[in-house]
């Protein structure tokens, strides 16, 4: 699932990048079917729909307003029926995130949309594949956030990975009775986010992507940063039984950049 809320440009240059990248899916190794959802990139679903065969299984894909809960739980219930269960719900939506602008100059209505956007997000994604998980007394609900001290400049960021954090662990302390797990991957940045990567209307100038990278590397411990595959397979470990006692938690995957 993807997001195409607009955000308010602004003439700044953060230290980071949001993690990631739209439509980021993270490879999933277990045998199967798998469904991945987008919103933003019709182009990007139909790729996937022409090559869908994986390796290891068949990838399908299905473009849904990730903020229209009814049409999110139409899909899921979909799913369901088709695959008879939801295993795994991973959420990479993206929340038109506002930078550049301190708060005390920004309009109230500007900060509060991104949070909005988050929260109705999360709620309608969680929310529909957790009914068809805790019925079946398992499944693991995973998303991503990024992760570090908060900086001037960072707008609403900072503010909306903490806010899905909070979520996660509320979902994750009413689901774990049902045997439905809830864990992210936190991130500080990846290779493919930063470099040749498409400006999604946050607030980041489109100036030197390898410049920032190496600024970003030098921060790491590791002196690197991950790529999309690491935190693909970050997400199908929490997503699997060796993950089976870990819930309310997350995976640093900063290389380094923020001590836990």
């Amino acid at each position: 699932m993807g997001n195409s809320a607009p955000a308010r440009k602004e003439r700044h240059r953060p230290r980071r990048r949001r993690p990631g990248r739209e439509g980021g899916v993270p490879r999933v190794r277990p045998r199967g079917r798998h469904r991945l959802p987008g919103r933003a990139d019709r182009r990007r679903a139909a790729a996937h729909r022409r090559g869908g065969r994986t390796r290891r299984g068949r990838a399908h894909t299905a473009v849904v307003d990730a903020y229209d809960e009814a049409a999110v739980d139409s899909y899921v219930a979909e799913v369901a029926d088709t695959a008879g269960g939801i295993d795994v719900s991973f959420n990479a939506v993206m929340y038109g995130d506002v930078q550049g602008t301190p708060l005390l100059d920004m309009p109230t209505d500007t900060f509060a949309a991104p949070l909005a956007n988050a929260v109705r997000a999360q709620l309608a994604t969680t929310r529909a594949a957790a009914r068809r998980m805790a019925a079946r007394g398992s499944g693991a609900i995973l998303t991503v956030t990024g992760y570090g001290p908060p900086f001037p400049g960072l707008g609403t960021t900072a503010v909306t990975w903490q806010t899905v954090e909070s979520l996660c662990r509320q979902w994750a302390v009413e689901l774990g009775p049902s045997g439905v797990r809830v864990a992210w991957v936190r991130i500080g940045g990846t290779y493919e986010g930063v470099v040749d990567a498409p400006d999604y209307g946050s607030g980041y100038t489109d100036a030197g992507g390898e410049a920032l990278l190496e600024e970003l590397r030098s921060e790491a411990m590791l002196r690197r940063l991950p790529n999309l595959d690491e935190v693909g397979d970050a997400a199908a470990f929490l997503a699997s039984d060796r993950a089976r006692s870990m819930t309310s938690t997350a995976v640093n995957l900063t290389a380094g950049t923020v001590s836990d």
